[in-house]
């Protein structure tokens, strides 16, 4: 069963298609990780390491960027992103 969803292989984060409990280990279509903290379904994940300041991509598009750094397997959302169309900051 799948338990995550890459949308676009240019994505750097993949969407959780249940419940994640820290240290779920996801191997799945040449993704390895863990999941490092709970995330709900629904939510983002982090597929590959992002810089403070580098863009969230999903879709294979720009959503947003990282307000700080995030590791693999990390819970990607409000407390770590700011989306573009929202930010005043420069990224």
């Amino acid at each position: 069963m799948r338990k995550v969803l890459v949308l676009n292989p240019a994505d750097n984060i993949a969407i959780c298609l249940a419940d994640m409990a820290a240290g779920t280990v996801i191997d799945q279509d040449n993704l390895k990780l863990t999941i490092t903290q709970k995330i709900p379904r629904g939510h983002k994940v982090a597929s590959k390491s992002v810089k403070k300041g580098e863009g969230i991509i999903k879709y294979g598009e720009r959503m947003g960027h990282a307000t700080k750094d995030i590791t693999v397997g990390e819970h990607v959302h409000t407390h770590n992103v700011l989306g573009d169309r929202l930010s005043t900051e420069a990224s």
